[in-house]
């Protein structure tokens, strides 16, 4: 099983410090990784940074050129978004591309987004490129396979995120257990709950310092039929406040809530309102969270071997 890297694991260097889609490739190959997501979702493509067919025909002949296999990250289930996302990684030569439903799932919104799916399944077939749908803090792994299975194709899969269960109070192991059969690429990330009067935060870590179950749930993927890597996504810089408690929860140290850490290089945690929270960092948190990306990849590097 080799490794990959999403592209979010440095969403602080091209948000705020300029890093192009060159100096991203030579990060992942000097690392020594096999694939890198890529996400499109803002301007110029956001991690991409550019928009033509040029530009993606040479950075698609630049990884191959470095043997770094690609994927897109994209979202939504617009049918004619997606065909033209579909069209982007032709010309990459990506291999999937990730999308999300990004409403809380309903019957309503479960069906219509099988129905919108339904209408791109058979271009991503003829292609060979998979479309693989994430567990993004608004479907369960349960309501994935259900989405997946009312489409009902071979081109379309899952994506599995180990973090995005935390906001439903899921198990991340169990939702990796359901998701197995399905997942076509994921992003494995380290979590912890951090505790800020009224308000919990599920905080993004390096790896190693969360309570997410890393190595059972590497031990789950490792025979997943669909998958040759595992994607390692880095969220230090990233939180999103829990809702309340439901009446039950896993019994499990990840949903039980630390004190808010005073060293905000190692794990940091928002302190303004909202559902969600992104670190702007200074020089000296831009170097934290690269170093955290490099100490992530060797922790699951050791996982993998």
């Amino acid at each position: 099983m080799n490794q990959g890297l999403d592209s979010f694991s440095y969403y602080m260097h091209w948000r705020y410090a300029g890093q192009t889609i060159d100096r991203l490739l030579d990060r992942v190959g000097d690392m020594g990784l096999a694939a890198l997501q890529i996400n499109i979702n803002g301007p110029r493509h956001r991690a991409l940074t550019g928009t033509t067919s040029e530009h993606f025909r040479r950075v698609g002949a630049r990884a191959r050129d470095m043997g770094i296999a690609l994927e897109v990250a994209s979202g939504g289930t617009d049918p004619s978004k997606l065909l033209l996302v579909l069209e982007l990684a032709r010309q990459l030569g990506a291999e999937v591309v990730r999308t999300t439903v990004d409403e809380p799932g309903s019957e309503q919104v479960i069906e219509r987004a099988a129905t919108a799916l339904r209408q791109v399944a058979p271009e991503y077939e003829e292609s060979g490129i998979d479309l693989a749908i994430e567990n993004h803090e608004d479907l369960t792994a349960a309501e994935v396979v259900d989405l997946i299975q009312r489409i009902d194709s071979p081109a379309v899969g899952a994506v599995y995120d180990s973090g995005n269960s935390i906001p439903f109070y899921q198990d991340p192991l169990e939702e990796a257990r359901l998701l197995k059969p399905y997942v076509r690429t994921t992003h494995i990330k380290d979590h912890i709950l951090v505790g800020d009067g009224d308000v919990v935060w599920s905080v993004g870590t390096p790896f190693g310092l969360g309570r997410i179950p890393l190595a059972e749930i590497v031990e789950v993927l490792r025979t997943a039929p669909h998958l040759t890597r595992l994607m390692t996504q880095v969220c230090y810089g990233y939180a999103v406040r829990m809702p309340s408690l439901p009446a039950e929860i896993p019994s499990m140290a990840l949903y039980e809530p630390i004190a808010r850490p005073a060293d905000t290089r190692v794990i940091w945690t928002p302190s303004a309102g909202g559902n969600h929270g992104y670190l702007q960092p200074d020089d000296e948190h831009l170097d934290a969270a690269a170093r955290h990306v490099e100490t992530s990849v060797a922790y699951m590097r050791d996982l993998l071997s």
